[in-house]
């Protein structure tokens, strides 16, 4: 799978860990010797980053010979990339290479346990991740859920109308926006209109403005359930999201009040996987 990393984005990552010289091998003498480097898992994982891991070490002269495509579920003690060159190249693109791949098949591998949770109760409901990951990660970030079987929510500022609380206060609450409805319409005609709301009066009332998607922040799923029931009989073409601390522990729960979409942080957020790297002499 692809999601555009420029080679300049792959030059600064091996910079950053050998801004002059990997200091070690030179000093030890070994930097022209043949080697080989194997990565495999420690245990399962959806892995990601495979491609990128490849480019810096093919960036610091080495050989790829094989590796698996982001995305693929692999079990333990799987070959995932193969290299060889010199001892300078596979040391210098070592680390940056693990990291890449340990930290996205973190974030792949916690996505596709909560798309499988979900769909194991709401086939149709789609998992989507938020802007909330590191900054200056979100391309690999956006990879990684991808990879994992999510979405993104949306990229960034510039792509959707999405209408927080944080907005309303300068309209004077959800009357305020119902009033710009046309405005916003005419405005945007290819965009669809989103507001986010943490209370059923304002879900129903954004609903009666006519806007496309309504996202639900922090409304407990018990709650959810019957105010999902009562809009989607009333406004069938109208979008729901739930949003605001969903996990893995409760995103059955919110699958089951039948919202089209969930939106989460959570794949963000844990322990990277664990990736062996085995390096040997070339015979």
């Amino acid at each position: 799978m692809s999601v555009f990393f420029s080679d300049e984005a792959i030059a600064r990552l091996v910079q950053e860990d050998v801004p002059y010289l990997d200091l070690t091998t030179y000093g030890l003498g070994i930097g022209k010797q043949p080697g080989e480097i194997e990565f495999s898992t420690r245990h399962p994982m959806t892995i990601c980053a495979t491609e990128e891991a490849a480019r810096v070490l093919k960036y610091c002269g080495a050989e790829v010979h094989y590796q698996v495509e982001s995305g693929t579920v692999c079990q333990e003690k799987q070959l995932i990339l193969q290299a060889s060159g010199t001892a300078q190249a596979l040391h210098s693109g070592w680390r940056v290479a693990l990291n890449l791949m340990e930290y996205a098949s973190g974030i792949a591998s916690r996505t596709r346990v909560l798309v499988d949770t979900a769909s194991s109760v709401n086939q149709s409901v789609s998992i989507v991740t938020t802007r909330k990951c590191f900054p200056g990660t979100r391309a690999l970030s956006i990879k990684a859920v991808l990879a994992g079987g999510g979405f993104f929510h949306r990229l960034g500022l510039s792509e959707t109308v999405l209408i927080f609380n944080q907005h309303l206060i300068f309209l004077g609450g959800i009357g305020g926006l119902i009033e710009r409805m046309n405005e916003l319409r005419r405005q945007f005609p290819e965009q669809h209109i989103c507001v986010e709301v943490d209370t059923p009066k304002d879900a129903c009332m954004a609903a009666q403005a006519g806007v496309d998607l309504i996202q639900f922040d922090k409304i407990p799923s018990r709650d959810l359930e019957p105010l999902v029931l009562k809009l989607k009989q009333q406004y069938p073409n109208l979008k729901l999201a739930a949003a605001g601390g969903i996990t893995s522990e409760n995103i059955k729960d919110y699958a089951s009040t039948g919202v089209n979409i969930l939106v989460t942080s959570s794949p963000y957020f844990g322990k990277p996987c664990d990736i062996a790297v085995k390096m040997t002499m070339a015979q």
